[in-house]
């Protein structure tokens, strides 16, 4: 499982692209707003997703499905209100909503709902991302992947690329992606300063498969069947 700073990074599914050997920076810049540009025009993305974490030499394995949708698609530079859903189906069921207004984190056997502010974009730049209200450039610096850097075997056909954060993070120390030649990402892994590592490796990836601008569906992604009991935390 993913901690809220982690699973806010996945702003990383937003963005990749390869240029290279040595290229000037505009080229390689260009090829990143390109995927950003993809990815800011849907009005949904859905994926698979499975995951490996490493720590101290232990691996531990988790997957699930995941839903980015909006109900319409206003440009490219401030997007329109939109909805994020994780569901991890293994080790335990788990759901993750973020709404753009609050953040929440779902976990039936523990009969819990964590219920936060989502308002603050440092914790929230998948979301921005997402709908388009920052640029990546600004977030992050790109590099040539970097063949050592891997926990699984590398996804075939994928080109790599590292991104580095450009302001110092509390948990993150780099991110490498592969993405094809479409630009659409593949798998992302990402090292903490403590050298664990998080992998994400997605499949069944579909692009706009949902109806654009129902309202219905925002309310089926907020929605959460809670089991009897469940405490409601808000912070």
């Amino acid at each position: 499982m993913f901690s809220t700073v982690q699973l806010s990074l996945l702003v990383l599914l937003l963005v990749a692209g390869l240029v290279p050997g040595r290229l000037i920076a505009a080229g390689l810049d260009q090829r990143v707003a390109q995927l950003q540009k993809k990815y800011q025009q849907l009005h949904s993305l859905e994926f698979d997703f499975a995951q490996t974490t490493q720590n101290g030499g232990r691996l531990k394995q988790g997957s699930g499905n995941a839903v980015f949708y909006r109900p319409a698609v206003v440009g490219t530079a401030t997007g329109a209100p939109g909805i994020m859903r994780w569901n991890y189906t293994v080790p335990t069921a788990q759901t993750i909503i973020n709404d753009g207004t609050s953040l929440s984190i779902y976990t039936p056997e523990d009969k819990q709902l964590l219920v936060s502010p989502a308002q603050d974009m440092e914790s929230d730049i998948t979301y921005a991302i997402f709908t388009g209200t920052k640029n990546l450039l600004d977030e992050f610096a790109a590099t040539s992947g970097d063949p050592r850097f891997t926990l699984n075997e590398p996804p075939a056909g994928c080109e790599a690329l590292q991104l580095t954060p450009r302001k110092p993070h509390p948990q993150v120390k780099r991110v490498q992606l592969w993405v094809t030649g479409d630009l659409t990402i593949k798998r992302l892994l990402m090292e903490d300063h403590f050298g664990a590592l998080t992998e994400l490796t997605f499949t069944n990836v579909r692009f706009n498969t949902l109806r654009p601008g129902d309202l219905q569906q925002m309310q089926a992604l907020r929605d959460l069947d809670l089991v009897p009991g469940t405490e409601i935390i808000r912070q």
